[in-house]
């Protein structure tokens, strides 16, 4: 009997925008497509995390069910040395939402892509404590304070690898599946002309009303560079099969938005299901 091809799934870095991996994941298992291993970066690493360790379905009905005063409640200002939020409460929802904190315990083999604060070293974790392992992989710099593992700071893996498809690779993936949050971000986001201080919550509105306020700044600088990264990335390493939602201006803190998000994650998948399971013979 033929052996079969072991399928490994990346998922990119995004914020809010990472609602739509919900969508991939829902659609590939539904067609019965195998998922092998899995690494994430940033949100990623949280979507990811949560399927190989949690249960993804209760993630996705906290995600539908959340309001934008709910998003709030889950940050905890600091005085901004070296961010604005501390992320203890980030770390109290993987916490709730894991059913185990170990790497060892995970059905499905995992890693979380970080990036070494000082050298700029891609850090791939896969040992230790789960919760902080996501935790350091969504340290978007500026928002989320560093996180200290031994003798290094780690801050959020896109800073290097955005779609980190070669981690899975070399996980001994066959055939790898790459999600690309960001791919035309700032096209997307320009198309839709954001009203500033409209539909918006209590942090944009604290921050500027009428004017793109820092948040804005940092993110937008953030994921032109990832969408820039990526393309390089892509370049060098090809996935099988590359997976680009389009999610409009939906913004970093947007999981208010997580229905239409996972929706387009979903019916973007749902279009290269023949292909894959072409390929897997399937």
């Amino acid at each position: 009997m033929k052996k079969r091809k072991k399928v490994g799934l990346a998922l990119g870095g995004g914020g809010a925008r990472g609602c739509a991996h919900i969508g991939v994941i829902k659609a590939l298992t539904e067609a019965g497509i195998p998922i092998d291993c899995i690494a994430g970066t940033s949100i990623g690493s949280f979507i990811g995390g949560i399927y190989v360790a949690g249960d993804i379905d209760e993630l996705e009905r906290y995600f539908l069910k959340i309001k934008w005063k709910d998003v709030v409640k889950h940050f905890d200002p600091v005085i901004p040395k070296k961010g604005f939020f501390e992320g203890g409460k980030i770390c109290q929802l993987i916490d709730k939402l894991l059913k185990h904190k170990s790497f060892q315990k995970n059905r499905i083999p995992f890693r979380a892509v970080a990036t070494d604060l000082f050298s700029g070293k891609e850090e791939i974790l896969k040992n230790g404590s789960l919760t902080q392992a996501i935790r350091a992989s969504v340290a978007i710099p500026g928002i989320f304070t560093p996180v200290k593992r031994g003798s290094t700071y780690l801050i959020d893996g896109g800073v290097v690898n955005p779609v980190p498809v070669n981690v899975v690779r070399n996980m001994g993936a066959d055939i790898v599946i790459a999600v690309d949050l960001n791919h035309n971000f700032i096209k997307e986001k320009m198309a839709t002309k954001r009203s500033y201080g409209k539909d918006k919550g209590r942090i944009y509105k604290w921050l500027a009303p009428t004017h793109p306020n820092i948040i804005d700044v940092i993110e937008s600088s953030i994921y032109m560079m990832q969408d820039k990264l990526t393309e390089k990335n892509l370049l060098i390493h090809k996935p099988d099969f590359l997976i680009r939602p389009s999610l409009r201006s939906a913004s970093i803190f947007d999981f208010h938005k997580a229905k239409g998000l996972i929706e387009e994650g979903y019916k973007k998948t749902r279009l290269q299901i023949p292909k894959i399971k072409k390929e897997l013979g399937l």
